[in-house]
């Protein structure tokens, strides 16, 4: 129930259900009540949408309009920009060490981001009177080196006023949708640098911490609010197509006569794919970075050995991340008489591990919640196995191509010579799949998984 004074006009509007609602007034208040009956308890599952997105829900306001809550967000918040000399000398610093200082303003821009991103602590810490919606000052947050996400994103700001670029704060809400009433919906703080032509560019260095883009596509298609003197408009980030998302893998290996398998990945990936390549550098200690590699591999064979690895330089955003891994797997084909049976080694570490391949999981046939990965995928793998002397595989597997709204897999596989190929291209084509879409994107991804499972015989002496 809420009650307000009688000149006060609300909008309200019910989203992902139905209520019973009511409006009573006397010459003071006006009165607004909704209500339900029988409404069962949400049974979420895994890899769900935000609660917001899913629970039956009220969202009201007493503002008239997003442009006014613009207004006022840039109103509130825009003495905290204010840049010291400390600031503009680290500035000026930062652009000279990356050869900037006579760049492009999309060159500064990218800099000071990930400046921010990787020097700013994300630290929850209580800081006195303005919390909520005020952004504490850039001198404060450049002193400390910590704060939320509003604090990170004023420092961006700060800087990039002090390099003479046209910035402003921004709300959102981080893996949810915003719904068209302006309201406050929002749990997170970004940046909008205005450009020339009077668009907007937006940046998150929240979210990019080892992480070469300058907004998360884990973030696509996100709501967002720009605080600006003008007011703006509720706006939000186009979708990311699967093609800027994408994993590259060759495998090149060899098949020894006892079964044994030895080869080389090679792993490169751009977008939010490189922000998960990194991660193996990031989240885990240095030390314990062999055991997870064989733990991520260790989906080919539990027999698995890492003998050497490769990478690129983490804090190197100019460039996707890769890496050059050299692994073993003693006796992985089993030997029966003169044959020898193997599954695609790369097919399988790719198919069954969630950090290689979004949509690896064993999906329930039947699933009532929304599927939300958040971000699209392309992946695009090549294996060539030189096999014994002698051996070639009889009756190679059919290719499979299976074409869905959400998700396409095709793989195929070729013998040639004294080795045989496998290819592989997985396409997730949305974040988020409805349920009446889940069994279309199950089947695809199971038929998938199915096929990198396939058992391939190679017989000495055999036919191709």
């Amino acid at each position: 129930m809420l009650k307000l004074p009688a000149d006060k006009r609300l909008q309200s509007q019910v989203y992902n259900g139905a209520l019973f609602s009511s409006t009573s007034y006397n010459t003071d208040t006006t009165t607004y009540a909704w209500w339900g009956k029988d409404i069962s308890a949400w049974e979420p599952e895994r890899y769900h949408p935000d609660n917001t997105d899913m629970f039956t829900k009220v969202v009201m306001a007493t503002v008239d309009s997003w442009e006014a809550k613009s207004r006022w967000f840039f109103d509130v918040n825009e003495k905290q920009f204010e840049y010291t000399d400390a600031i503009k000398n680290k500035v000026d610093e930062i652009f000279a060490n990356a050869g900037v200082t006579n760049g492009t303003e999309e060159e500064k821009a990218f800099e000071l981001l990930h400046w921010v991103a990787q020097n700013i602590r994300y630290s929850g810490q209580t800081m006195g009177q303005g919390e909520g919606f005020t952004l504490h000052s850039g001198e404060m947050i450049f002193e400390q080196r910590s704060g939320v996400c509003k604090d990170i994103a004023g420092m961006l700001i700060t800087m990039m006023r002090a390099a003479g670029m046209d910035s402003y704060g921004a709300m959102t809400l981080a893996g949810a949708r915003i719904d068209e009433v302006p309201a406050d919906q929002f749990n997170h703080c970004v940046v909008a640098l205005k450009k020339s032509d009077g668009q907007f560019v937006m940046y998150d260095p929240t979210w990019v911490p080892y992480d070469k883009n300058i907004w998360s596509l884990l973030e696509a298609e996100q709501h967002y609010l720009i605080g600006s003197p003008e007011g703006e408009t509720l706006d939000n980030i186009p979708y990311s197509p699967p093609e800027q998302s994408p994993l590259i893998v060759s495998n090149k290996g060899k098949l020894l006569a006892d079964g044994t398998f030895e080869a080389t990945m090679e792993l490169k990936s751009d977008g939010a794919v490189d922000g998960y390549l990194r991660g193996l550098l990031v989240w885990y200690p240095l030390s314990q970075t062999r055991n997870k590699l064989a733990e991520f591999f260790s989906k080919a064979g539990e027999q698995i050995e890492i003998i050497d690895f490769e990478h690129g330089d983490v804090l190197d955003f100019k460039t996707g991340m890769w890496w050059k891994i050299k692994y073993r797997l003693p006796q992985y084909a089993r030997k029966i008489g003169e044959t020898l049976e193997f599954k695609s080694p790369m097919m399988q570490i790719i198919m069954n591990n969630r950090i290689f391949f979004r949509g690896a999981y064993e999906w329930p046939e039947e699933r009532n919640d929304d599927v939300f990965l958040y971000y699209t995928e392309h992946i695009e793998a090549n294996e060539t196995i030189s096999l014994p002397s002698g051996y070639k595989v009889e009756e190679p597997e059919d290719s499979l191509e299976i074409d869905d709204t959400y998700v396409y897999f095709k793989g195929s596989c070729k013998m040639n010579k004294n080795s045989f190929t496998v290819n592989q291209i997985v396409d997730l084509k949305r974040r988020q799949i409805p349920p009446e879409g889940y069994k279309g994107f199950r089947k695809v991804i199971m038929d998938g998984t199915d096929y990198a499972a396939t058992v391939f015989k190679a017989a000495k002496g055999g036919t191709k």
